[in-house]
């Protein structure tokens, strides 16, 4: 496996610090954290769309990360 290094400021590196949970490596959080911002980024719009039913569906995707939109 290939690494690469980055520089963050420390205040970055505290929060990614703070955000990590138990045995995840700083690699595994960065891929999660940005797994979450895309399922985020697919309910732009998702509100008045669809009516209510747009509405049910992008309030259920925010309850569960994991679930993607039809």
């Amino acid at each position: 496996m290939s690494s690469r290094n980055i520089a963050v400021q420390r205040t970055v590196y505290d929060a990614l610090t703070r955000e990590k949970r138990a045995g995840e490596s700083f690699t595994s959080l960065l891929r999660r954290l940005l797994e979450q911002r895309e399922g985020l980024e697919e309910l732009v719009g998702a509100w008045g769309k669809g009516g209510s039913r747009g509405r049910r569906t992008a309030l259920r995707s925010l309850r569960d990360p994991g679930r993607r939109r039809p």
